[in-house]
């Protein structure tokens, strides 16, 4: 049972997506740190939702059914997330597939460029990293080519290779911020902006607000204290709720997150109004 002087992590990722972590170790990881509430946010799927909300139910934490989503404005990718949502909801269960299968021809082109630069991997190393091929994405390639020793670390691969500047960088299917605000919200979600300090660039995050965001994920590894206070400030100036979570992928970084960043249960509630969640 969770209580008001419980805590959070609102940003948890599953093999479902691109996390060496399946629902158990989730779960059985949130229950260790001592969290009363964890939000499940993969990339572009829900499959493992169902499950976490059983097994949290039955380890006495709440389980926030959520996603995690891409948008692009200009050069910028923007990543949105969805809480509370619907998961079963026909028509965001269609957009989810179609955003699926675009992620899996978008790996197929970067393996290709890849393969262009004489780097030899092919799509198999790629998909049996992933739970049963749900939601490719680029976090999987690089672990691939780590792997294969093509390069050291995960940030190498990024780096020199896949990052948005990198030689076999692929974009993906593309989506306004408009768009994905308005789909999460036509599932009964509320739709936050991830780690905006990511952006680089606060006129971008401030022209979100008028789309009908309901928060900013103000606390974030990624975040220093002084991105922490100015989110918080903007969050607070436009009557937004405040979100945080570790971002954790299971052991994809070489070390664990989940329960790194700690929200008072109270945001949880504050984000449950925002989508109207009962």
């Amino acid at each position: 049972m969770t209580t008001k002087n419980g805590y959070a992590d609102l940003h948890v990722h599953t093999n479902a997506s691109d996390s060496t972590f399946g629902p158990e170790e989730v779960i059985l990881n949130a229950k260790n740190v001592g969290l009363s509430a964890v939000g499940i946010t993969d990339h572009d799927t829900v499959d493992s939702l169902d499950k976490a909300l059983l097994l949290g139910k039955e380890a006495g934490i709440e389980v926030i059914p959520g996603i995690e989503l891409s948008a692009e404005e200009g050069q910028a990718e923007i990543h949105i997330l969805g809480y509370f949502i619907n998961h079963k909801d026909p028509a965001f269960a269609a957009t989810l597939k179609m955003l699926r299968e675009s992620r899996l021809e978008r790996a197929k082109l970067i393996i290709q460029k890849l393969q262009g630069q004489n780097i030899n991997i092919e799509l198999q190393d790629v998909l049996k990293l992933t739970e049963s091929y749900t939601s490719v994405g680029r976090l999987h390639i690089a672990r691939a080519l780590k792997d294969a020793k093509h390069v050291s670390t995960i940030g190498d691969a990024f780096r020199r290779y896949i990052g948005q500047n990198g030689p076999a960088y692929v974009g993906k299917h593309k989506m306004s911020p408009l768009e994905v605000i308005r789909m999460i919200k036509a599932a009964g979600g509320a739709a936050v902006l991830a780690h905006p300090v990511v952006l680089n660039n606060d006129e971008l995050v401030k022209s979100m607000i008028p789309m009908g965001l309901d928060g900013i994920e103000v606390f974030h590894t990624e975040h220093n204290t002084a991105a922490v206070e100015r989110y918080k400030n903007m969050a607070q100036a436009n009557g937004l709720a405040m979100t945080g979570g570790s971002d954790c992928h299971g052991m994809s970084k070489n070390k664990m997150l989940l329960g790194t960043i700690l929200i008072p249960y109270e945001y949880v509630e504050q984000l449950r109004l925002r989508a109207g969640a009962k």
